[in-house]
């Protein structure tokens, strides 16, 4: 089979998603995918008529992010007529599905060039709504399977994983962020996008919105729990915000990039998904990771550089404990506690900030994964094509 490379990264700013001072309020998401795609057909200087397919994650499939959005934000580029799109679903997984159906489209000598990606305005269109689960769901499942803040409360009982611990973790991500985007490396993931600033300025963008770096253990403990007010412990300060942004990446089979004299940033190795009992999604990334390293022929202690999706601090924790994975190797630059978690496109955002964490280390090989809501996770190794 043919392999699958990465040309190019790109995203917006991620943003809260708040019709007070979100940078992004007046923005639909469809333009904001819009604009990345357009950044990796200009950042790479791929051909516009040599992109065949975009393949896009968003969870809310309606309103502006209905009727197939990839193909929609395809419209609104310059790309040709001929470029195709499918919106891709995998809930909190779907941008790195996406770029792992790109892959598995390329391995099968299908479409070449493609973009993948994703994006969600949890502004626009909340998580919740119109949620309209079946009652059949609930034969066997409790009804709280799909409230994922409930489920991160079990997480830490059952695990364990202290209030103190779970605040100290989200401090670690904010602080990590803030390093990141004062020195660069966030920025380097990030193409400016047009919005707006708290005061109403219409400004181009160029740095994440909800990362705090004043924050301090003191404010994060005084915050009262969010989802289970009789002495829970998932607060807001160590969940992940509700966000806009859109991210993406270019990719080729390794042969394509080679006629082009493209020189690619990494080769896709292995991927999987994994299911897991929907009262434990968080974990589901566990299965995935296990399953994912037997595909590559790899071991945890060979893969240099990791990226855990954030959905809370309870979910996260719980998922390193498992893996024993030493924190040293993992969201060096923050996660989505700080960065945020636009749903479609969180998949995509780790795939690119762990590619650039993989040039700056010196790792070879780079674990990507994401837990997902009802039980699932998904988990996507990549190697460093100048290793």
């Amino acid at each position: 089979m043919r392999s699958t490379v990465i040309i190019g990264v790109a995203r917006t700013p991620f943003a809260k998603a708040s019709p007070k001072d979100g940078y992004f309020r007046d923005v639909r998401a469809d333009e904001l995918s819009a604009h990345v795609i357009q950044s990796l057909v200009d950042q790479t200087g791929v051909e516009p008529q040599l992109v065949e397919d975009v393949r896009w994650g968003c969870v809310q499939q309606f309103a502006e992010q209905g009727t197939d959005m990839a193909r929609t934000a395809v419209l609104l580029t310059n790309l040709p007529v001929d470029t195709c799109g499918v919106t891709v679903n995998r809930n909190c997984g779907s941008g790195l599905q996406a770029i792992n159906d790109c892959a598995m489209s390329i391995a099968a000598d299908c479409e070449d060039v493609q973009i993948a990606g994703g994006v969600e305005h949890m502004h626009h269109l909340p998580m919740t709504k119109e949620y309209d689960p079946p009652p059949g769901l609930f034969r066997r499942n409790g009804t709280a399977v799909m409230h994922m803040g409930m489920i991160a409360e079990y997480l830490a009982g059952k695990y364990r994983i202290s209030r103190e611990r779970q605040d100290e973790f989200a401090l670690r991500s904010h602080l990590l962020a803030a390093k990141a985007t004062e020195n660069g490396q966030l920025g380097n993931e990030i193409v400016p996008t047009w919005g707006r600033d708290a005061s109403g300025r219409k400004v181009e963008l160029t740095s994440d919105q909800a990362i705090r770096p004043d924050s301090t253990i003191e404010a994060l403990a005084a915050l009262p729990p969010a989802f289970n007010p009789a002495g829970g412990c998932v607060t807001a300060g160590n969940s992940s915000p509700t966000s806009v942004g859109a991210a993406g990446v270019l990719l080729m089979s390794e042969d394509k990039a080679n006629e082009l004299g493209l020189k690619p940033l990494a080769r896709i190795r292995a991927m999987a998904v994994a299911g897991v009992d929907p009262a434990v999604m968080g974990i589901g990334p566990v299965r995935a990771v296990h399953k994912v390293l037997k595909r590559a022929g790899l071991s945890l202690d060979e893969i240099g550089s990791i990226e855990v999706h954030e959905a809370f601090a309870a979910q996260a924790l719980s998922v390193l404990k498992l893996l024993d994975l030493d924190f040293e190797r993992v969201n060096l630059r923050g996660g989505a506690l700080a960065i945020g978690h636009p749903l479609g496109a969180s998949g995509a955002r780790i795939a690119g900030t762990l590619i650039h964490r993989m040039r700056d280390e010196d790792s070879r090989f780079g674990l990507a994964t994401l837990c997902i809501g009802g039980g699932q996770g998904v988990a996507t190794i990549f190697e460093r094509c100048d290793s």
